[in-house]
């Protein structure tokens, strides 16, 4: 593992070394600059905005800086900050800054200067104060109408251009090169400036959309057009290492929360100081130890030591990032180094699911892309949130039966409820796979569940279909409940995608719009693109310097995983109390009036059906199924399956009433009811014949019936009568038919026979 050395921009004795972004920089560009994605915008070397590019963090707009047509970055103020632009060339133009930040200082403000970068003499003049709003000139009140006056005053008595002396709230961050490639460093202790503006506003920025203003100009405005390739070199992206492995529990609650892990700290006396129980050093020190092996980027660690507790970390804060990065992190580098495996050493194999297992997922993953167009939009995120993550518990467990409690799956997907669950499972039974709820037993309520198992791939010499291009690990528990609705779908369409896929393109894909020929509306724009700025704040997703979307495994912040715990505790918390009543069997008072009114419903139809004349319950019976008969096959399977499901719901088993019915059916009309949907099934086209067996079969296979390609019929298991033994005596389809020619051929060549015998 290589010791990083700190520098600011290319050398000759670094020539690969990119420039690195000072963190006090970072911190105070994070302080001032609302960290909405509408805040901010890209430029290019002629000071124009870049089209389709989207921002979703300081961080991530940096990474794409000098890259394509992107030259700078320029984000809007928090309120309670400003800047003013100093746009006059020369040393006049240093004079006239060091007036105004004079005479903002004179008003109790907190003043930054940086130099712009364009040419000598403009700069950039930042400050806070409380109650400081920005306004365009026409409203502005207050001590943004103060401030905009003296600049007014200050141009007219020195005679320079109005617009030279600028008021504005959209400025590049100091962060940010000039749209020429220069890189410029403001003015004094960037660590004491901080905790000054710290103290002028103590809370963190909140993020807030884009008000509606006055279009702004971007903040450089150099007159001459910057040389070719002048400067471009020192411009290169801020680079984050992925993540090796997660921090442990106990040391990022110690980040987090600030509670120091249980162990031994103690420290002897010193010539200036007594015995102590917790010596912050070797805390400190043991906290680094675990980042270098977890993350094994330093400024990636130094982002969770700054975002971490006020009493984490606090010497390392104190000290700074150089400090800490020179005499903790490389001497920790340098000690794992010695730890490293033998280069020749292979590392552990990591067992791989079985064969069939992966194409099994890899078709159902094809299968539920199928499926998510037959339901609306709104329906579609919980059905493939559930669809995936049960496709991963078997992908994890490398069975193609896996079990699913429907409480389980709640905390997986963050979900609101169970019967959104629920409705998702129904979806995915017969289509996806088989829902097995005869597993579950009510005297094991706390080992037994619902199970599903998914189709097996199919066996056929053609294309198989592939695996996942990208295959990141699961993400954090929690995160799901934090993220937009549509963030799940959006992001599994970015793993199969080996391309950037544009916004439009992506919620077509995603299945944001009603049907795959539909073009997604401004509304729907709009949801995508706020769900993809969640996943790229969360990790799971980049964007390019062209506007296009992939997929990504990124740090997180400390923010994000404190959310997601939090969403996890609270969801956990539920769903623990809900699962000990369950299996102490307790019935809530709902569950139990929902089922008295299933029944004394079902009561009350069968109390009409049996009220009924017999002429008006054979004219019904005719009509339902003249209506039935003129259904389309979809709607017909459509209508079985939810017949079925209301009598489940009802508490009657399908095969017991599938057996009842077929033992009230007389012999002769058994026959005649074949006879006839023999008839109708020969009337059918080959395709039609296709697609009925087709949603038979499912119908028979979801609701546990016989279906054609097994061998033992559900007839035959019923108790044998009179009219059962008739109607077995029948000819009973095309083997039967054959047979039965051929015994009659056999005979007729007999008889042919002994008459050439006797003649």
């Amino acid at each position: 593992m290589p010791v990083t050395v700190p520098a600011s921009h290319r050398d000759a004795a670094h020539p690969d070394a990119g420039r690195r972004v000072s963190p006090a920089l970072l911190a105070l560009d994070e302080w001032m600059f609302n960290p909405h994605a509408t805040q901010w915008f890209f430029i290019d070397d002629g000071n124009t905005a870049v089209p389709k590019t989207t921002v979703t963090t300081l961080v991530d707009g940096l990474e794409l800086v000098g890259r394509g047509r992107i030259a700078a970055l320029v984000g809007h103020l928090r309120d309670g900050v400003g800047v003013v632009d100093v746009d006059v060339p020369g040393e006049f133009g240093t004079f006239l800054a060091a007036e105004i930040a004079d005479w903002l200082r004179r008003r109790d403000c907190w003043v930054l200067e940086r130099p712009s970068g364009g040419a000598p003499g403009r700069w950039h003049i930042y400050f806070a104060r409380a109650d400081y709003r920005y306004a365009p000139a026409a409203t502005r009140t207050g001590f943004c109408a103060e401030v905009g006056a003296f600049l007014t005053g200050l141009a007219a008595d020195v005679k320079v251009p109005r617009n030279e002396l600028d008021l504005r709230d959209a400025v590049r961050p100091l962060c940010s090169p000039h749209k020429t490639g220069a890189v410029t460093k403001p003015k004094g202790d960037l660590r004491q400036a901080l905790r000054d503006l710290k103290r002028v506003l103590p809370d963190r920025p909140v993020p807030s959309p884009l008000r509606p203003r006055r279009k702004a100009k971007a903040t450089t405005t150099g007159q001459h057009a910057p040389t070719a390739g002048g400067g471009q070199g020192f411009v290169v992206p801020l680079a984050l290492q992925r993540w090796k492995r997660q921090l442990r529990p106990d040391w990022r609650r110690y980040l987090v929360e600030g509670q120091v892990p249980a162990g031994s700290w103690a420290a002897g006396s010193t010539k200036t100081r007594d015995a102590v129980d917790v010596d912050r050093s070797l805390v400190e020190a043991a906290c680094t130890r675990e980042m270098v092996w977890a993350i094994g980027d330093p400024e990636t660690a130094w982002r969770l030591i700054r975002e971490s507790h006020p009493t984490a970390m606090t010497k390392a804060k104190h000290q700074g990032y150089s400090w800490w990065l020179a005499y903790v992190w490389n001497e920790l580098v340098r000690t794992a180094s010695e730890f490293n495996l033998d280069p020749d050493q292979k590392p552990r194999q990591v067992e791989a699911p079985p064969e069939e297992v992966v194409h099994a997922v890899a078709a159902g993953r094809a299968e539920l892309e199928r499926l998510m167009w037959t339901v609306p939009a709104r329906q579609r995120p919980a059905l493939l949130q559930v669809g995936h993550q049960l496709l991963d518990r078997v992908l994890r467990t490398g069975e193609l039966r896996v079990p699913c409690p429907e409480r389980d799956l709640l905390l997986d997907t963050g979900l609101g409820d169970r019967k959104t669950i629920r409705a998702a499972l129904r979806l995915l039974n017969g289509r996806l796979g088989t829902l097995h709820t005869d597993c579950l037993s009510l005297v094991e309520r706390d080992s037994t569940s619902y199970e599903f198992e998914i189709n097996s791939a199919p066996s056929t010499g053609g294309r198989e279909i592939p695996p996942p291009a990208f295959d990141p690990p699961p993400p954090v528990r929690g995160l799901w409940a934090t993220l937009p609705r549509p963030s799940h779908s959006l992001w599994r369409t970015l793993l199969t995608s080996s391309t950037p896929l544009a916004p439009s393109e992506l919620a077509v894909k995603a299945g944001l719009v009603e049907t795959p020929s539909d073009a997604p509306s401004k509304s729907t724009r709009s949801t995508a693109k706020a769900a993809l700025v969640a996943l790229a704040k969360a990790g799971m997703a980049k964007v390019d310097e062209h506007g296009g979307w992939q997929a990504a495994t990124r740090p997180r912040s400390i923010q994000v995983e404190q959310e997601a715990a939090a969403a996890y505790t609270r969801q956990l918390e539920v769903v623990e109390s809900e699962r000990a009543a369950y299996r102490a069997g307790i019935t809530s008072s709902w569950t139990a009036g929902r089922a008295r009114a299933i029944k004394a419903q079902k009561a009350k139809e069968k109390a009409w059906w049996d009220n009924l004349s017999p002429a008006a319950r054979a004219e019904r019976i005719a009509a339902k199924r003249l209506e039935f008969d003129q259904m389309s096959i979809t709607q017909q399977s459509a209508l079985k399956a939810r017949l079925a499901e209301r009598r489940a719901r009802a508490g009657i088993d399908e095969l017991d009433q599938y057996q009842t019915w077929l033992r009230s059916i007389p012999a002769d009309e058994y026959v005649a009811r074949s006879l006839d949907r023999k008839r109708r099934f020969q009337d059918l086209s080959p395709a039609e014949r296709g697609a009925s067996v087709a949603a038979w079969d499912r119908h028979r296979l979801r609701y546990g019936l016989t279906a054609q390609r097994l061998a033992t019929s559900v007839v035959d298991e019923r108790p044998l009568s009179p009219d059962v033994e008739r109607a077995a005596l029948l000819p009973d389809g095309p083997a039967t038919r054959d047979a039965d020619f051929l015994e009659r051929q056999g005979h007729l060549f007999d008889q042919a026979a002994d008459e050439q015998a006797v003649g």
